[in-house]
């Protein structure tokens, strides 16, 4: 498995970045052989490109490029005035660095994922949000957590019922099970393996590997999950229809291979404590 770069922007000391923004009235699979073709003749190289085809018909693409022009046998502005000319372009949006070998996308906002407005907390970020913050309110802070998480996952949940329904989709494991894993994952928060899976009783046993909230605490030999427990279990109820809670069993804190997260409703878990002190008796 290998990451993906999903940022908006690129640093390279001493290089001659430049980028454009594009605008496409009538997206042809001809566009990008013809985009490549301009930017070969011109010797410029092309350090990051994104394209999105539009699903419905008549609406406008969009593409963003970050170029070099470093080895280049032409301007940034000659390059633009030259792909201005092909036939399905409709406007080009120049975007010029502030700093040399500093270029950021500054022309599109907000950012989207799928239909949802969203933001990019780098793990830089998060080690202040999860982690950092426990020194300062203690405890309670993994409450907080907990219970933003749970919400959270709660939304979450109701965007993939709206998902399925598109994909007629009713089966609720099925949503589990073949669309939840993949947004997850998608979204940074850790690889999911679904281990077990119920409707009734509800349950679910799986395995994150590097949750993204686990790794900011790392070494400090405990369970160290409260959002994304909070999400798997905000994530269920609102699936299942029933208060669901999320304990950790295993975790990458604590020097585990992985993070292992059981899942189960209120009364399920009532009943396991009570199996479980029977066997003790």
């Amino acid at each position: 498995m290998t990451s993906f770069n999903v940022g908006r922007f690129i640093v390279c000391p001493d290089k001659k970045l430049y980028g454009i923004l594009i605008k496409i009235k009538e997206v042809k699979p001809a566009f990008l052989a013809k985009l490549a073709s301009a930017a070969a003749e011109g010797n410029v190289d092309v350090l990051y490109f994104s394209y999105l085809k539009p699903l419905n018909l008549g609406e406008a693409g969009w593409s963003l490029a970050f170029l070099d022009f470093t080895e280049s046998n032409i301007t940034p502005k000659k390059f633009v005035k030259q792909i201005k000319q092909l036939e399905f372009l409709e406007n080009v949006i120049e975007l010029k660095p502030r700093i040399k070998g500093f270029l950021v996308d500054e022309a599109s906002f907000p950012l989207v994922v799928g239909e949802n407005r969203a933001v990019i907390i780098r793990d830089v970020g998060l080690k202040g949000l999860m982690f950092n913050i426990r020194r300062h309110v203690g405890s309670g802070a993994e409450a907080f957590l907990y219970f933003l998480g749970f919400e959270a996952g709660v939304e979450f949940a109701k965007e993939h019922k709206r998902l399925a329904g598109l994909l007629k989709i009713k089966d609720k494991l099925k949503i589990i099970r073949g669309i939840a894993p993949g947004l997850f994952m998608s979204m940074g928060y850790g690889a999911i393996r679904l281990l077990k899976l119920k409707e009734d009783p509800p349950y679910i046993l799986q395995r994150i590997y590097r949750c993204i909230e686990c790794e900011q605490g790392a070494n400090t030999k405990k369970p160290f999950s409260h959002f994304i427990r909070g999400v798997i279990s905000g994530f269920s109820t609102e699936i299942f229809g029933v208060k669901m809670f999320t304990r950790e069993n295993k975790c990458i804190a604590k020097g585990d291979p992985y993070c292992e997260f059981e899942t189960f409703s209120e009364e399920g878990g009532r009943a396991r404590k009570i199996l479980a002190k029977k066997r003790k008796g």
